[in-house]
């Protein structure tokens, strides 16, 4: 199989080099610009006018040109006209060897085979190394019905010898479909004789060419060299196996008392002995396993311990989120008890207040829960019936929403910060203030728009205030004033994706508007799962 894989890629390689050949010749059989100087050129015996130096120079260089690009240094090319005036691809070429086998040569070519390469065969072969390999193709003039010129290609032998010498041993040779030897050993026949010394033969046929590529060993060739391989490898190998044992030996007693001690002190570490360690001596790869196997034991013990002092206080603050969730409890029963009481005084505005106040409690208890945007707006009613008691002010809420977004799921408790700040920084001093809270959808995405009618904010203010919200930056949130708005972002954008987005704007009242902008995909997904973590909880 080695063998035929060796001959496959030489084979391949001559037929590469026929194929670069058989392309450039036809190029100049099909020309029809080299044609017309090929008519012109065809019965010049010799260069008596300008007009026929003007197409000898031409046909040169068209032939230089044609068999410098795909053609390697191997190859050459000559164009015979009728009259054996003789143009060469390479014009330092010396052409008295070729002029001397041109007869013999030009016998073998068929002029009724127009167009077709014709394997002339060797020219040279008297002179071993040395000769060339010739191929011939008439170019054939069919408005006079005769040839034009003869156009020989040859391979020098040296190219044959070089694609042959790959070989690491045995021997190969090329014959053509004659049988007649292009390049190769002396020794190997055509016809595949039998030869007592010969165990292995390999022939291969390039097909546009019939030639034979044949590869030839003898039996002790190829086994003289596997046992020569195998007897040193094997060698090689039992004197790596003696020193490595003497070594290994020598190695293990230096390795097996230390790590004797390794063993002991893990095993007391692991019974419970958290102060066991190993009495370090010496610099060596045993002392400095000692001192890591120290340090990560004085690690272990600290961990320990400090899960230890996690686990008391987890403890504890289990105990505290227990209390926690009674005292909210026991507050909602009391505003409840005098809700009841002011309703039978008929005191309908402080108990409507408590109500209030009382659903509040009650979402703070379950913030973790979604709601829907229509839930959240009800809340934000109740939020206002507080202020409008806590600051004395004639605050109004207006709520408009698209059809269909009233059951939009939404963080709880996520639109009273924006209402917060807008009482707070805003509408303290005004008259009559409104809050107008809106949703919609554009573009594919969900608009929600918290606006006031308040005393705004500078432009200047406004603009710190939107750079500030468009950036990711945590540490530069952590350090801003504006805390609610920021946490309000940040719950937005955990629940609906890194692309939501808040911005301030100036409205047409003269106060600001919170424009809340959450991508459409992100929230169907978001949603599904929010869901089902409400049903859960």
């Amino acid at each position: 199989m080695s063998n035929d894989n060796l001959l496959n890629v030489m084979a391949a390689e001559i037929e590469k080099t026929i194929d670069d050949i058989s392309f450039s010749s036809h190029f100049m059989v099909n020309d029809s610009n080299f044609h017309s100087y090929l008519k012109d050129f065809a019965d010049t015996g010799r260069l008596g006018s300008h007009e026929d130096y003007s197409s000898f120079v031409w046909i040169g260089d068209g032939l230089s040109l044609i068999s410098s690009k795909p053609l390697n240094n191997y190859i050459s090319m000559y164009l015979i006209n009728r009259a054996d005036f003789m143009i060469a691809s390479n014009s330092a070429t010396d052409l008295t060897l070729i002029k001397k086998n041109l007869p013999g040569l030009m016998e073998k070519v068929n002029m009724k085979l127009p167009e077709t390469l014709q394997w002339l065969g060797m020219a040279d072969g008297a002179t071993p190394g040395k000769g060339s390999y010739f191929i011939a193709r008439v170019i054939y003039d069919r408005e006079e019905n005769r040839e034009l010129s003869v156009l020989l290609i040859s391979l020098a032998q040296p190219y044959f010898e070089k694609v042959l010498q790959n070989v690491e041993f045995g021997e190969t040779a090329l014959f053509d479909a004659a049988g007649i030897r292009i390049a190769g050993s002396e020794k190997i026949e055509p016809d595949g004789s039998p030869n007592a010394e010969i165990e292995f033969r390999s022939e291969v046929t390039l097909g546009k060419t019939n030639w034979t590529l044949v590869y030839e060993a003898a039996e002790q060739e190829i086994f003289g060299r596997m046992s020569q391989t195998f007897y040193v490898g094997f060698g090689i190998v039992i004197i790596s196996f003696i020193i490595f044992s003497v070594f290994s030996m020598f190695v293990a007693r230096r390795l097996h008392n230390p790590i004797q001690k390794l063993q002991r002190v893990v095993r007391q570490f692991g019974g419970g002995n958290l102060d066991a360690r190993l009495e370090v001596k010496g610099q060596d790869d045993i002392a400095e396993l000692g001192h890591t196997l120290n340090t990560m034991l004085d690690q272990i013990k600290s961990l320990i311990s400090d899960i230890e002092n996690e686990q008391e206080r987890k403890r504890v603050m289990e105990l505290e989120a227990l209390f926690m969730q009674i005292r909210p409890h026991f507050l909602i029963n009391t505003l409840n008890s005098i809700k009841c009481s002011l309703i039978l005084k008929k005191d309908l505005l402080h108990s409507g207040t408590i109500d209030s106040l009382m659903s509040l409690l009650r979402a703070y208890l379950k913030v973790n829960e979604p709601a829907m945007l229509q839930e959240e707006c009800k809340l934000l009613g109740h939020y206002i019936d507080i202020m409008k008691i806590r600051n004395e002010i004639p605050l109004h809420l207006i709520v408009e929403l698209e059809d269909g977004l009233e059951h939009f799921i939404v963080p709880k408790l996520a639109l009273q910060p924006l209402v917060e700040n807008a009482i707070v920084h805003g509408l303290t001093d005004e008259p009559e203030p409104i809050i107008r809270v809106q949703g919609s959808r554009q573009a594919g995405r969900v608009v929600i728009a918290i606006e006031d009618n308040g005393s705004g904010m500078e432009d200047q203010e406004l603009e710190r205030l939107n750079v500030r919200l468009a950036s990711d930056d945590e540490q530069e949130h952590s350090v801003y004033e504006r805390v609610g708005l920021v946490n309000v972002l940040q719950r937005l954008r955990l629940t609906f994706g890194p692309s939501t987005t808040m911005e301030m704007r100036r409205n047409k009242q003269g106060g600001v508007t919170v424009v809340l902008t959450l991508n459409q995909p992100m929230i169907d997904r978001s949603l599904s799962g929010q869901e089902r973590g409400g049903q859960n909880a």
